[in-house]
């Protein structure tokens, strides 16, 4: 607009100065003749500006309007390119969404297996295993008439827990020090009776171990551990979660062979899971379990052992058989007896590259001492006790 204003104040100004000047290229020129000719100039002027400013306009127009169709087709080319990639996605969807509900099916059908085995297995009572041997004596047969009634009580609420789908998977944190970041989790399985009421384990596992439903109670634990695997998704990548198999699955023919073809058609889940074994059955298992159990290792699958109950075991042959983390007490490890420093026990196991984890820390006293030796990985109910599972994985 300034400029505009600028350039008509220039024609002005030169039609002026030529009416002016018109008398003396022009002798005798009537002076309303000189206006009239200085008017007309300053239209002349006026009638050019006019097609400058039309043709600038027309440039500037057209200039818009090419700019705006080039946007249109880069909207285009876009759009289409998004279709394109709607359909591709949409078409992983449905061959994803088809292959998940395929592996609920078969994951579903599995646990109607394993309950199947469970209730089979806990509808022969305690007695009847107890009445195969011999029963000669009679204050014998009195003590185990007792002995039965209580067994088959907590037969009867394992049986009906199994039935209403009362066997709950509860996880316990396992944390970083001094930050007490939970970095992992144990599973737990906790039985509840028809009144909500919980049964410990420490109330049924020997009934169990003797009546053999542990390795099936073993794989529900398992069964329901990958459950919370699969809802958790890709979040929380470096989240790991201890299962324990005990020496009854390790030797059940059923059981064993079973679990590692399953953990072989789901090596996915090696990132996952740590399978958990007592230093007594890592000690004392035969060669055909490990071998068994290396063929996990092989896909990425770790192991840890806990109940430790001495030192003196060989790091170098723990690590080949691809453990990779240990769980000592707070009672060994700040032991006055042990032959190695204390600071120097985390470093001998960080050699072959496995992390030590100290369990059952319930005292910020102990937690002193512990963190004094160099620990960064801990476990007890003063970090956190076992809770229900829903109530921890709503909150991943």
């Amino acid at each position: 607009m300034i400029s505009h204003i600028f350039i008509a104040l220039g024609y002005m100004a030169i039609s002026v100065f030529a009416t002016m000047m018109f008398p003396s290229f022009i002798a005798d020129i009537d002076p309303i003749i000189t206006k009239i000719l200085g008017s007309g100039l300053f239209l002349l002027f006026v009638q050019l500006h006019i097609i400058y400013i039309i043709r600038a306009n027309k440039d500037d127009v057209s200039n818009r309007l090419m700019a705006l169709h080039q946007d249109y087709q880069v909207n285009v080319d876009l759009l289409e390119q998004l279709q394109e990639e709607i359909k591709h996605l949409n078409e992983q969807f449905k061959s994803g969404d088809q292959g998940h509900n395929k592996e609920i099916v078969n994951e579903m059908r599995l646990l109607q297996t394993l309950l199947g085995q469970v209730v089979e297995k806990s509808g022969k009572s305690f007695s009847e295993r107890l009445h195969e041997g011999d029963t000669s004596d009679s204050h014998s047969l009195e003590l185990q008439h007792g002995h039965d009634k209580e067994a088959d009580e907590i037969l009867n609420i394992m049986h009906h827990a199994l039935e209403d789908n009362r066997i709950d998977l509860y996880l316990q944190p396992i944390v970083s020090l001094p930050a007490r970041k939970v970095m992992h989790y144990e599973a737990y399985s906790r039985v509840r009776d028809d009144k909500g009421d919980v049964i410990f384990p420490s109330q049924y596992i020997k009934l169990a171990e003797d009546t053999g439903l542990v390795s099936t109670l073993d794989n529900l634990l398992l069964f329901r551990c990958i459950q919370v695997i699969r809802r958790l998704g890709p979040r929380k990548p470096n989240m790991r979660f201890f299962c324990n198999i005990s020496s009854v699955s390790l030797n059940d023919k059923d059981f064993f062979p079973q679990f590692v073809d399953f953990m072989l058609d789901n090596h996915e889940l090696a990132d996952r899971l740590v399978f958990e074994f007592t230093q007594q059955d890592v000690e004392r298992q035969p060669n055909k379990i490990w071998q068994s159990l290396a063929s996990l290792g092989k896909r990425g699958f770790r192991f840890s052992m806990d109940n430790v109950e001495s030192l003196n075991h060989d790091l170098s042959d723990l690590a080949s058989r691809y453990f990779r983390y240990v769980k000592l007490s707070p009672k060994l490890i700040l032991s006055e007896d042990l032959d190695i420093e204390r600071k120097d026990i985390k470093e001998a196991y960080s050699r072959y590259d496995m992390e030590l984890i100290v369990e059952k820390i319930e005292a910020d006293q102990t937690l002193v001492e512990i963190l004094d030796c160099g620990i960064n990985k801990g476990q007890g109910y003063l970090f956190g006790e076992p809770v229900l599972s829903s109530d921890i994985t709503s909150n991943l």
